[in-house]
């Protein structure tokens, strides 16, 4: 099996950095345990996208192993593409945070 593609939107990449800073600013190498553990759950997608379930609409969300945020994310089932809408943590409200960006 092929597997899907992963795409950011330019927020998400923003939010992502933004979360690697704080938490390198809380603790040296904070910051990079979150971007790989962030990763491995998108490895994970690229895999099999439906693993995670729906959130709200057509957006699924990956839970980030051991940090309070996860991943929003969309699957297009024939281009075979997985896009990253943002990464938030699960104190912000997605209504505020990112889905006015559509």
């Amino acid at each position: 099996m092929r597997s899907f593609i992963i795409q950011y939107a330019p927020e998400a990449l923003e939010e992502i950095q933004h979360v690697i800073n704080y938490y390198n600013s809380v603790s040296p190498k904070l910051g990079n345990r979150f971007k790989n553990n962030l990763l491995l759950e998108i490895k994970l997608l690229k895999q099999n996208p439906k693993y995670n379930s729906f959130r709200y609409d057509e957006v699924r969300f990956a839970v980030v192993k051991r940090f309070p945020y996860a991943a929003h994310y969309t699957v297009d089932y024939v281009k075979k593409v997985v896009k990253i809408q943002a990464v938030l943590s699960f104190s912000q409200d997605p209504d505020v945070n990112w889905k006015i960006r559509f």
